[in-house]
C-alpha cells in the first residue's frame, strides 16, 4: 500500500510541475462548464484521497480520525504543490487550485467511508443469511 501511496504522490507532483495542460484546444471540462484545469485537479486529488483512505482504512482509530487526517494529508500536499509552483515559470500559484483540490479531498474520503460502510453492512448480511 506504501508503494501506491508513493508513486500516487510522484505522479501528482511530477504532472503538477510540468506545463499547464488545457492551454491547447481544450479549455473546459466534459460537462462544458468548468475549466479542464479545474476537472483534472478535482479528479487528480479525489483520487489520491482514495488511495490514502484505502491505505489507511485498517487503522486502529475511529473512522472519522482517519478521514480527517486523510483530508488534512490531501490538502496539504495539494498546498505544498501550489506553493512549489510559486517557483515555476511554466506555472501559477492559485487559491482556486487549492480550493478545489479541497473539495476534490473531501469528495474522494467521503465516497470511499461511504462505499466501504456499504460493502461491510452487505458482507454481514451475506454472511448472516448464509448460516440460516
Amino acid at each position: 500500500r506504501v508503494l501506491v501511496v508513493l508513486i500516487a504522490i510522484s505522479s501528482l507532483v511530477y504532472f503538477s510541475i510540468q506545463p499547464a495542460p488545457g492551454t491547447g484546444g481544450r479549455s473546459y471540462g466534459p460537462i462544458g462548464l468548468v475549466p479542464y484545469s479545474m476537472w483534472l485537479h478535482f479528479t487528480a486529488y479525489l483520487g489520491l484521497s482514495g488511495i490514502l483512505s484505502y491505505a489507511s482504512h485498517d487503522v486502529a482509530k475511529p473512522a472519522w480520525q482517519i478521514m480527517i487526517g486523510v483530508f488534512v494529508v490531501t490538502v496539504g500536499i495539494g498546498t505544498a504543490v501550489e506553493v512549489l509552483q510559486l517557483n515555476l515559470p511554466a506555472r501559477t500559484f492559485s487559491t482556486a487550485d487549492i480550493a478545489v483540490n479541497a473539495l476534490g479531498a473531501a469528495t474522494g474520503t467521503i465516497l470511499f467511508y461511504i462505499s466501504e460502510r456499504v460493502l461491510r453492512r452487505l458482507r454481514t448480511a451475506t454472511r448472516s443469511s448464509t448460516r440460516l
